[in-house]
């Protein structure tokens, strides 16, 4: 008697999630065929918004991760290594220096924000507990604190203030401000 009772509950279960999922798929190729109609009666728009979805996959399949913000660190720094000290640029060995120095402190931290990733420097460490870095009333509001700790904004495969810095990694800009007027 229980066996039938428990065969009859999944011979209905059964039947009942078959529906559900024919349902599904009927409204699903209803949307595709609307969907399809709405892009042959206005094309313009189709394809801003199409260009618009394939501009975010593409911005969120190249989003830059925190490890892959250390191997571009590292990648950056065997570049500067390659370059006699005496011509590297300050600009370039100041963001280097910044961004290690941070790390050391475990100051620097990295924000994933799917499109898009942020590399934000803390006032204290995460593991300090001195007054000033728990009570809240010390504290800018969060946002401006964010905003003006930002160090690194990461999109599209790249660090773009690092690249921006590594324009003329080799060219030590020093120097050359030292150059007579007329031979710069």
């Amino acid at each position: 008697m229980a066996a039938a009772s428990v065969r009859g509950f999944f011979q209905r279960t059964g039947i009942s999630i078959k529906e559900y999922f024919q349902r599904m798929g009927r409204d699903y190729a209803t949307v595709a065929k609307e969907t399809a109609a709405g892009c042959k009666e206005r094309p313009i728009k189709a394809a801003v918004v199409f260009s618009g979805l394939g501009f975010l996959t593409y911005a969120y399949r190249t989003n830059p991760t925190e490890l892959e913000m250390l191997d571009y660190l590292c990648e950056r720094r065997q570049q500067l290594v390659l370059v006699p000290t005496s011509e590297h640029n300050p600009t370039t060995t100041k963001e280097l220096v910044s961004r290690d120095f941070f790390l050391s402190q475990n100051r620097l931290h990295h924000y994933n924000l799917w499109f898009f990733s942020l590399l934000v420097a803390s006032d204290h460490n995460d593991k300090l507990r001195i007054y000033s870095s728990q009570d809240s009333n010390l504290k800018e509001w969060p946002w401006t604190e964010l905003w003006n700790n930002i160090v690194d904004v990461g999109a599209l495969g790249k660090w773009w203030k690092m690249d921006t810095a590594f324009v003329d990694y080799d060219i030590n800009t020093d120097e050359i401000n030292l150059l007579p007027d007329g031979e710069k």
